[in-house]
């Protein structure tokens, strides 16, 4: 029996010099440090920084890194600042008040630090923040030209006054959207590396500080993926190819010889996730939409090649496909959309797929758009 208490010993005390020292692999991690004072209730905590965080994500290189930095139970998180280096240090403090859960406690009895500790973690959320691309850039020094080289003409024009009702409505109408496209941007930008976590541990908090602090030492932990969190039986309900929105619209014509079936393009919209998973291939991608009739193909739409994102617009003007069809043959018509990619190696890969005919889930959208011609019909398609 006293060998297997002194087995059990050696192996806690492995996995605590473990968590110290870190895991000696080449996989991401991240350091940080905790002071406690037991009495006031702060907790302090320092991070210290991460090693070998992937630099590549796609076609996009890390510009930098941050940490998000939470104490649950709790309201309170905090950032790090941005860190141009795969192996950052930031060497920041951020204080959190603790919650009890004996708070009904009176402040003269004797703290117990493994009660003050129960039930409290730490979630280190460690993100990468991409650098722009070139052309961007170049995008925004020329649009810079020609606004100074406009801007007198558009203040000559703009003479006469606004309402005030109207000046605010417009105002606050740019600022929202101002305020969208701007949290888009930020989101493409933005990559999720992973998260780490760590239960408060009492018996780590050894170290003697100052003005009545006790604290921990340097303690490394591994980065690990984010999964959804959606059970096995749940995944169908999770759409992880992405969305587009499309407008169908059926036209008859009087004698049944010349009926067209049209279909547009609109957007395109997908998860954070789901566009991480996209870049893995390193390529640009393509959407195209095809019209069949008997299973052979008529006539096609297809776009120009863009880069991974979580929402894309088409002008509908011209994204937009046509076939003229005699009606006795709508039965054998069908449209066949493809999301995908062309490798380096000029292969060809498929991201998703969806198809809209009589015999699809979109068949009651299909048949309500036969039944009342000259009406478009603007619906969202899954891509599988």
């Amino acid at each position: 029996m006293a060998f297997s208490l002194n087995k059990l010993k050696n192996m806690l005390n492995n996995n605590r010099e473990g968590q110290l020292a870190g895991s000696g692999s080449l996989e991401p991690e991240i350091g940080f440090k905790l002071a406690l004072h037991p009495v006031a209730k702060n907790l302090f905590v320092t991070v210290i920084g991460a090693r070998h965080l992937p630099s590549l994500f796609g076609l996009s290189r890390a510009h930098g890194y941050l940490v998000k930095v939470k104490v649950f139970p709790g309201d309170s998180k905090f950032e790090t600042t941005l860190q141009e280096s795969s192996w950052p240090v930031w060497n920041e403090d951020f204080k959190f008040q603790l919650k009890p859960k004996d708070a009904h406690k009176k402040p003269t009895d004797k703290v117990d630090l493994r009660s003050l500790l129960a039930g409290h973690f730490l979630s280190l959320t460690i993100y990468a923040i991409l650098e722009p691309p070139k052309h961007e850039t170049d995008k925004r020094k020329n649009s810079k030209t020609l606004d100074s080289k406009y801007n007198k003409v558009a203040d000559q024009e703009d003479t006469k006054p606004k309402s005030g009702f109207l000046e605010k409505t417009f105002s606050s109408f740019k600022s929202t959207k101002a305020e969208a496209i701007a949290q888009k941007s930020f989101l493409e930008k933005r990559r999720t590396v992973g998260a780490a976590t760590w239960n408060f541990d009492s018996k780590l908090f050894q170290n003697d500080l100052k003005n009545g602090l006790i604290g921990t030492p340097d303690i490394w932990r591994p980065i690990n993926a984010i999964a959804s969190g959606l059970a096995a039986a749940d995944t169908r309900r999770e759409n992880k190819k992405g969305q587009l929105e499309v407008t169908l619209l059926y036209t008859a014509s009087e004698d049944g010889l010349n009926d067209t079936v049209q279909l547009t393009v609109n957007r395109l919209r997908c998860s954070v996730q789901t566009m991480q998973e996209q870049e893995q291939f390193k390529a640009p991608l393509y959407l195209k939409a095809t019209i069949l009739e008997a299973n052979k193909a008529e006539c096609y739409w297809k776009s120009d090649r863009f880069v991974p994102t979580i929402s894309a617009r088409w002008d509908p003007k011209s994204a937009t496909v046509k076939l003229t069809v005699f009606k006795a043959s709508l039965s054998k018509v069908s449209i066949y959309i493809s999301l995908g990619c062309k490798t380096k190696m000029a292969k060809k890969e498929i991201l998703g797929k969806a198809t809209i005919d009589e015999k699809s889930a979109y068949s009651d959208t299909w048949g309500e758009c036969l039944r009342q011609p000259g009406i478009p019909k603007t619906f969202w398609v899954n891509f599988e």
